[in-house]
């Protein structure tokens, strides 16, 4: 994340499971499409009335394989006043490659009609069953458009929270107990109002076609692992008290292509996923002594099991010895923060069947985040904070047979 004037910053972060670890912060930009009738229109349909003077700071942000983040402010005056409106907008790569894998996987179209669909009907069920402010912990979606063609520009503009207050941890340093709660707690408010929705209204698939299926899914974790997996095994014979776990990370590379469809599976009552859900794409605030989570890069949401959330911010974002003193803890206060939000929403029987899973899908969703974290082993290596954090993760895997989980075809 890079900070500007105005505390305005870039707030997207790579995901861990989409090819987009590659990034890096460049020098100021200007961005042809960002001019000041662009921002003019934008300003006039948030409600601005008769923007004048309007001027375009824009500095480049997180270049990764999906987009490319801008940190943008708009200057304007207003009834005599002058006024700032930091924003973050993403882009389509440059690079033709990458553009033609976001086009083929349609990670831009699926994270624009989350803002602009599902997102809505999530926080309109909010707001009927409970009240306002108790939608989403996402940042406000300011404009959107898609593609008109495969491969053609889309465009996501969103709030700035960084404005606000909230910042990006340090992921080397691992999550505080505070914030993994937090982010918890804001995965619970997205799996409790999507169980709400699916009672309401039948499978959410039926109605959002753009979530990440299964099958497709499926295809692109097998890139990743395929990649991930021998740097990994590699990672560990480099050491000398290994031997093991580099054999185990060996035997799953060959069978990682009948576990997939085990691993990313949904289980009824199919809820929400984030499906990405590490601390890279979740920004914190402490307010009154709180601390408070917004998260972000929605471009692999899909039905899945809540464990999954659970299970790679556990294994990514904490420290070895946070996640051995704290875990239990945390899924239980997970699965009671679920339990109330659905009884607040009125679908308490979903919410106590997914709470009666957690435990029983540890190994299933553990060994699935392990794949995403191998799948972008490039973020970890070279620390030696996210290196140990990443070693210990694979020995505690072994050590409880998570290595060894067979896929529904082999059991």
């Amino acid at each position: 994340m890079q900070a500007g004037p105005d505390s305005t910053a870039v707030s997207e972060a790579p995901s861990s499971g989409s090819e987009d670890s590659d990034c890096e912060f460049g020098p100021e930009t200007e961005e042809a499409s960002l001019t000041e009738e662009w921002a003019r229109e934008l300003l006039i349909d948030s409600g601005v009335v008769e923007p004048q003077e309007i001027r375009v700071e824009s500095r480049a942000g997180v270049a990764g394989a999906l987009s490319r983040v801008l940190a943008v402010t708009i200057r304007y005056e207003s009834d005599g006043e002058r006024h700032s409106l930091p924003l973050v907008v993403k882009l389509p790569p440059r690079d033709p490659f990458g553009r033609l894998f976001v086009a083929e996987a349609q990670f831009d179209t699926r994270e624009i009609l989350f803002y602009t669909e599902l997102a809505p009907a999530l926080n309109k069920l909010a707001q009927e069953a409970i009240g306002p402010d108790e939608g989403l912990p996402i940042p406000r979606c300011v404009k959107a458009r898609l593609p008109d063609e495969i491969g053609g520009d889309s465009e996501l503009v969103l709030e700035d929270v960084t404005a606000e207050g909230f910042e990006s941890a340090d992921f080397a340093e691992g999550l505080t107990v505070d914030r993994a709660r937090a982010a918890l707690f804001a995965a619970a408010r997205l799996h409790a109002l999507s169980l709400a929705l699916r009672d309401r209204e039948g499978p959410l698939d039926q109605r959002f076609d753009f979530l990440f299926p299964c099958e497709r899914a499926a295809a692109g974790y097998l890139r990743l692992v395929r990649r991930g997996l021998p740097q990994l095994e590699a990672f560990l014979r480099g050491r000398t008290d290994c031997v093991d776990e580099a054999a185990a990370v060996s035997a799953l590379s060959a069978r990682a292509p009948s576990l997939l469809g085990t691993l990313l599976r949904p289980a009824e009552p199919a809820p929400l996923a984030h499906a990405d859900f590490w601390s890279g794409n979740l920004l914190f605030r402490e307010r009154d002594g709180i601390s408070e989570c917004v998260a972000l890069d929605w471009q692999m949401v899909s039905l899945g099991r809540p464990m999954d959330d659970v299970a790679l911010l556990l294994l990514s974002s904490l420290t070895p010895e946070l996640r051995r003193s704290v875990g239990d803890t945390l899924i239980e206060d997970y699965g009671d923060r679920l339990e109330a939000e659905c009884a607040r929403l009125g679908t308490l029987a979903a919410g106590v069947t997914v709470r009666r899973s957690l435990k029983q899908d540890w190994p299933r969703a553990a060994l699935r985040a392990l794949l995403l974290c191998a799948g972008s082993v490039d973020v970890a290596l070279g620390e030696p904070r996210a290196e140990q954090r990443l070693l210990e993760a694979v020995r505690d895997l072994y050590a409880q047979g998570v290595l060894d989980l067979k896929s529904d075809s082999e059991s």
